[in-house]
């Protein structure tokens, strides 16, 4: 028996198979608020899949008690009304020719939008608008990891970590995945520097200073040995750098594009309907 059989059988136990005298639908009628009614069939689909049957029947009662609530004032709401203030006809039209536009809008975008940005768009972009880039936090390119204090290939991760080759950097990653606690190998990203001191115990009140005068820190806790190498740091209020920006400059070049296609749609008709006599002022 699927789920809807169920939840049918169980309402059919709790309300009855009740039918309204003059209608000629046969449904199960679960609920009656005057002259509206719910049947068995409005809810289906309403529980999603995997859900128990106890959940199923209480997702399903709390639907038609907030069904009669919601009736029972729309009803009071209509009788206390007048017809000119219960009149939404223009809102409504105005609504659906708000929606014709956006879904058209939405069509065009779809179909003619070029998604492709270039390098050299995101570059000239970023270097024209790097007032709007100034870090609100430090910044840091890292490598770091945290063994435990007896793991035997300690010294093999140190020496990987405080390396600059790139090969070194492959291998860490191969240690690290066997023997390490915690890692990162952000060399080419950036972090910001509180989100690092969550994973690694460095306690300081001056990161400026900190970050300036330190490049590899080896730190010693109870059970773990931590290992930092800082590649490069930014202090708050330098320019973001571009890397960090890459993907909100692709979503507001992407929004520009998107705005002046519509503007370009907008004054094509126009124009066109100019050519046509299509509209005229009196």
């Amino acid at each position: 028996m699927n789920k809807f059989a169920f939840l049918f059988l169980v309402f059919l136990l709790l309300f009855g198979s009740c039918k309204h005298a003059g209608f000629t639908n046969t449904e199960t009628l679960l609920a009656r608020v005057h002259d509206s009614y719910l049947y068995a069939s409005n809810l289906e689909g309403l529980v999603p899949a995997g859900v128990s049957a106890s959940d199923s029947l209480a997702i399903c009662r709390n639907y038609v008690d907030n069904w009669i609530k919601s009736q029972l004032i729309l009803s009071h709401a209509e009788k206390n009304l007048t017809e000119p203030q219960k009149d939404f006809t223009r809102q409504l039209e105005d609504y659906r020719k708000s929606l014709i536009i956006y879904k058209y809008e939405s069509e065009l975008i779809r179909q003619s939008l070029d998604t492709v940005i270039s390098d050299d768009e995101i570059e000239k972009y970023y270097q024209a608008n790097q007032q709007n880039y100034k870090l609100n936090d430090n910044i840091v390119q890292v490598v770091f990891a945290s063994v435990s204090i007896d793991s035997p290939k300690s010294d093999r991760i140190k020496s990987l970590v405080e390396s600059d080759l790139q090969e070194d950097r492959d291998s860490l990653e191969f240690y690290c995945l066997r023997y390490a606690e915690d890692y990162g190998i952000l060399d080419e990203e950036w972090i910001v520097f509180d989100e690092l001191l969550s994973r690694v115990p460095i306690s300081t009140d001056k990161p400026e200073s900190y970050l300036s005068k330190n490049k590899f820190v080896e730190l010693k806790t109870e059970n773990e040995l931590y290992y930092i190498h800082f590649l490069d740091f930014m202090l708050t209020e330098s320019i973001s750098p571009l890397a960090m920006e890459l993907n909100k400059i692709k979503s507001i070049i992407l929004n520009m594009r998107k705005k002046m296609l519509i503007k370009a749609m907008k004054q094509e008709i126009q124009e066109q309907a100019l050519q046509n006599n299509d509209f005229e002022y009196y």
